[in-house]
């Protein structure tokens, strides 16, 4: 993830515990917009973490990755829910220590997902908030896995989710 915005590795590196691939449900293959918020411990807005708009393209085969990068970090992973809703909880390592994730996802359908993660830190509670759409087939030279974003109407390549670095 060596090439991530801070606020693009903290949403990715806190979407990234949750769940086993059956756990979840099958996200429409294609290009996904990623709108994202945090909010720090004092509950005020991160700077430069306000609605950071971020790209991915999924496939069947990389779709739960977006969720279960860096899960090897995390420990008692608890998946909860049916249909639409489903609730995640772990432990996760970082450098600045342990924190709980307290993680929902609200499957509008299979193109509208809402995210809402809590974390519990040593410097206090942690709220990121991301609204991810389906925008249609993914944008010429993307690869599946391909993040990052779009800059004068062409894809810009920040990352790639089976990158070894993303495991």
């Amino acid at each position: 993830m060596h090439h991530r915005s801070a606020s693009a590795l903290l949403l990715f590196s806190f979407l990234g515990a949750p769940a086993f691939a059956a756990d979840l449900p099958a996200r429409a293959p294609g290009l996904w917009q990623s709108i994202t918020s945090a909010l720090g411990p004092d509950g005020q807005p991160l700077p430069n973490a306000q609605n950071v708009i971020s790209v991915s393209c999924v496939d069947a085969q990389n779709d739960q990755k977006f969720f279960l990068t860096e899960a090897d970090a995390c420990t008692g992973l608890a998946v909860s829910g049916a249909g639409g809703s489903y609730h995640i909880t772990a432990q996760c390592m970082e450098s600045s220590g342990v924190h709980q994730l307290n993680e929902t996802l609200t499957y509008q359908d299979a193109k509208d997902v809402t995210l809402k993660a809590v974390y519990e830190t040593r410097a206090g509670q942690m709220t990121i908030t991301s609204q991810l759409q389906w925008q249609g087939a993914c944008l010429p030279g993307m690869q599946p896995g391909d993040e990052g974003s779009i800059i004068n109407g062409s894809f810009s390549k920040a990352d790639n989710i089976n990158d070894p670095d993303n495991r």
